[in-house]
């Protein structure tokens, strides 16, 4: 997966801490790797994802509270 990031995003590889995306940063994720992205606690985020054909996507836990809480 591949992100440009605009203003207030966050993204996290499972594992790793969370880091700010910022305005024209793209950051590639690779496929089957547990990851989250999405605004942070003070902004919007929309999201659009465009796959290959025969593609899929795994929903899995949302972020929890405390968590999402202490992003800028």
């Amino acid at each position: 997966m591949k992100y440009g990031g605009n203003e207030n995003e966050t993204y996290q590889i499972w594992g790793e801490e969370p880091k700010e995306l910022l305005p024209g940063q793209s950051v590639t994720i690779p496929e089957g790797v547990k990851h989250w992205h999405g605004a942070q606690n003070n902004s919007w985020f929309q999201h659009l994802s465009i796959f290959k054909e025969g593609a899929t996507t795994e929903w899995l836990e949302p972020v929890n509270e405390a968590e999402y809480a202490k992003l800028k």
